[in-house]
């Protein structure tokens, strides 16, 4: 087992994890999500020169990748993440992660439509299996309560963000694809996303007006601390991760272990807020855990 067949599994408890503090913060979805980037931001760009890939990667990358990142930053993390923040604000993490499992499909015709990615029969079995094992994990109804209670909005405000954030991060991460198939490393490629992002919101915060006013929100007491944790594991290393996994295997592999973050979330749920596992849930997740265990091949499938 090599550690790239790993990084998606590792990217989503990330996920999950930055996800749950992001959900408990009292600050707007712009003004949470243009200060996690800030920090994954410098955190990454303080890692390019000691773990990057060297300045010739720079140098030798031809223009229309610097396009495609600079497209995928503003869709997958400025505008996507965005949504993604308001989606989990309104439903609450554990609910607006379950809509995020429409990634792999759409990350699937992504890779067919674009990168000529073919998937085999076992590979859209446990693809399957995966996604129904975490549709059962979002009908335990012990776990409704995760919400922080903090700019709520209408259900279906919700899930229509939420539907929408998914389809702007299988793009994102389609066109990093077409990237690190050709010139930039996974390190690079975050670095590079996560800068256009922040350029992108800082933009959009001083043309609104809204700077000063989300600076505010930022560093309300307690803010920063929690923020930055949720920035370092969610955002630094996840996105890192998530950019490895999709560096090594097809679109809809990598985003189908990356999707397993709802499973992940459920056990956060359940240890910090003291909230009971249906058996449902628990059927759940041994579901989906088989199902990524056959996709990674750790179970021989006959197909």
């Amino acid at each position: 087992m090599q550690f790239e067949e790993l990084a998606g599994l590792a990217a989503a408890a990330c996920w999950a994890s930055g996800s749950f503090i992001y959900s408990r913060l009292d600050v707007t979805a712009a003004a949470l999500n243009l200060g996690k980037n800030i920090i994954a931001g410098v955190l990454l760009l303080a890692s390019v020169p000691i773990f990057g890939a060297g300045l010739d990667v720079w140098l030798s990358a031809p223009p229309i990748d610097y396009l495609w990142l600079i497209l995928s930053g503003l869709i997958g993390i400025l505008i996507g993440d965005s949504a993604y923040f308001r989606s989990i604000q309104i439903l609450g993490p554990r609910k607006a992660l379950v809509l995020t499992t429409l990634t792999p499909p759409i990350s699937a015709l992504f890779g067919w439509f674009w990168l000529a990615e073919t998937l085999e029969t076992v590979h859209l079995v446990a693809m399957a299996v995966t996604l129904a094992g975490i549709s059962l994990v979002i009908r335990d109804r012990n776990l409704a309560q995760d919400r922080s209670g903090h700019h709520q909005g209408s259900v279906r405000d919700g899930i229509m963000l939420g539907i929408f954030a998914a389809s702007c991060q299988s793009l994102g991460i389609a066109l990093s694809k077409v990237v690190m198939e050709s010139s930039f490393p996974a390190l690079e490629v975050s670095a590079i996303r996560i800068g256009v992002a922040v350029l992108g919101g800082l933009l959009m915060a001083v043309v609104s007006g809204s700077l000063p006013g989300w600076k505010k929100q930022l560093m309300q007491k307690g803010i920063p601390g929690r923020i930055f944790v949720a920035s370092l594991v969610g955002t630094y290393i996840g996105i890192w991760l998530s950019h490895v996994s999709a560096e090594h295997l097809p679109l809809a592999i990598a985003t189908t272990q990356m999707s397993m973050t709802p499973i992940f979330m459920v056990l956060l749920v359940g240890i910090f807020l003291r909230q009971k596992i249906s058996a449902i849930a628990f059927v759940g997740m041994i579901l989906a855990s088989l199902g990524v265990a056959i996709l990674m091949d750790l179970i021989v499938w006959g197909f």
